[in-house]
């Protein structure tokens, strides 16, 4: 055997001890659920908000299969979350979904490109290929929305864009995939009418302008769909 055969094997073996480790502590948590987490992005902003989900998924008793994906590798982010992530946590970045049996498929802190391209369907990168892998296959997708898509308002991107990322979000609810940190956005406008309420749907809080009038209609349809008006 060449030394480098020797190399390749000895990978082999310790990455089937790995697994096969992962897979004991599974049983031994949560009733052996596994979720497989897909960091993506390159905002390194978002290292607080992915630390914190990932430690309240361990904490819960899950075990986890942590992946990168290239942007992410790439920035930074990886390096940054790998010391404080268990070893035996961790998965091939590029393995398809389907070489483990996860229940459940998270992406912590989605970035808007992601987002934006899961909404329109387009699958050229990890993320997107995984999440409708696991669409098709009815594993479960949760998602936490990175700051900016959580608070649009104050993102810096204009009015329609606002609207338009809106309605990407609830495409994802419309696939099936379970959206979170989405509770509030901020309307500039200085006039809310019947159609920018109905294309608010996708959130509970609507903060707007001190001296913003709302439409009578817009008012009704703000009573009905129980939604809480800051100014």
């Amino acid at each position: 055997m060449t030394p480098g055969e020797r190399q390749r094997l000895s990978r082999l073996i310790d990455r089937s001890i790995a697994g096969l480790l992962v897979r004991k502590r599974a049983a031994l948590k949560a009733g052996g659920k596994t979720v497989r987490v897909l960091i993506s992005g390159d905002d390194l902003t978002t290292l607080p908000m992915t630390l914190q989900s990932l430690r309240a998924l361990d904490n819960a008793g899950y075990a986890l299969r942590v992946a990168f994906s290239h942007s992410a590798s790439q920035s930074g982010l990886k390096a940054a979350l790998l010391p404080d992530i268990d070893p035996l946590y961790l998965a091939d970045d590029f393995a398809p979904l389907t070489a483990e049996v996860v229940d459940s498929l998270y992406l912590p802190a989605l970035s808007t490109n992601s987002l934006s391209k899961i909404a329109l369907g387009i699958r050229d990168n990890l993320a997107t290929v995984q999440v409708f892998h696991a669409l098709s296959t009815k594993t479960p997708v949760i998602v936490t929305l990175n700051p900016e898509l959580m608070h649009l308002g104050d993102s810096g991107f204009a009015p329609p864009l606002q609207v338009r990322l809106e309605q990407y979000i609830d495409t994802l609810r419309q696939y099936g995939i379970a959206v979170t940190g989405s509770g509030e956005s901020v309307c500039q406008k200085r006039l809310i009418t019947l159609n920018d309420i109905r294309l608010h749907r996708v959130t509970d809080v609507l903060r707007i302008g001190r001296n913003t009038l709302i439409t009578p209609a817009a008012q009704d349809e703000i009573r009905r769909q129980n939604i809480t008006v800051i100014r």
